[in-house]
């Protein structure tokens, strides 16, 4: 019996043994893998921003088309008609006191003092489809050159560039024009600088004015810098009737 109870404390020895190794063993605690923070996201390259250039204000126009050539103007240059005849070529006498200009203007009378030609606006204006100061062509067609240098007589509105009591230097205009606001303002084509043989009254206020005339006719292009300012004139002139 004794042998079995020393096999019993040995094994009991033993076993104490193994425990305090067990107990004092290290544990193998499986190191965490490192955390890697992600990388930061690269900061995107904004280009600078230039400020805009401050427009540089345009000159001030106080003429508008008035104060400019022709030239300047992009719009194309118009067609222009053209007739190269000779005035006794247009002229055709239907009567002794009547004539057929280009067939299609009538004329009455002979041109003289006594008899003047009794001319029309329409004769007169049709010269605007020939003559383009800013093209260089100031020539009237051969109808109107064929009137140069007659006594003519014709109506229309009269008026003068400032208030005053008598006028010798009038304009005539086929159109009703107060020289401001009041009208339809004149062309070279449908306007004649008149000068008076005689001062003619003026009286009275906001009066349309209208009348005929008779006198020489002048035929004469005023032309400058591309613009024309005038083309008839009648010299020596009388006022006919109202």
């Amino acid at each position: 019996m004794r042998w079995f109870w020393l096999a019993v404390a040995a094994l009991f020895l033993v076993g104490i043994v193994f425990a305090f190794r067990a107990g004092n063993a290290p544990v193998n605690t499986p190191t965490p893998a490192p955390v890697v923070a992600p990388a930061p996201e690269p900061e995107p390259v904004v280009a600078p921003i230039k400020p805009a250039p401050t427009p540089t204000p345009a000159p001030l126009d106080f003429l508008g088309d008035i104060g400019k050539r022709p030239d300047d103007n992009a719009k194309p240059a118009r067609t222009l008609l053209t007739d190269k005849r000779a005035p006794s070529e247009v002229a055709r006498r239907i009567d002794e006191r009547t004539l057929e200009l280009d067939g299609r203007f009538r004329v009455i009378g002979n041109g003289s003092p006594d008899d003047p030609y009794r001319i029309s606006w329409e004769l007169l204006t049709s010269a605007s489809l020939y003559i383009d100061a800013s093209q260089g062509v100031t020539q009237s067609p051969p109808w109107v050159r064929l009137l140069d240098g007659s006594t003519v007589e014709i109506s229309g509105y009269y008026s003068t560039a400032v208030r005053v009591l008598r006028a010798k230097s009038l304009l005539l205009t086929l159109n009703r024009w107060d020289g401001c606001c009041v009208g339809l303002p004149p062309t070279p084509f449908d306007a004649i600088e008149i000068t008076m043989r005689s001062p003619l009254e003026m009286g009275g206020l906001h009066v349309v004015r209208f009348g005929t005339f008779r006198g020489k006719l002048a035929v004469a292009p005023i032309e400058t810098g591309g613009f024309l300012l005038g083309l008839y004139k009648l010299d020596d002139a009388t006022f006919e009737t109202k």
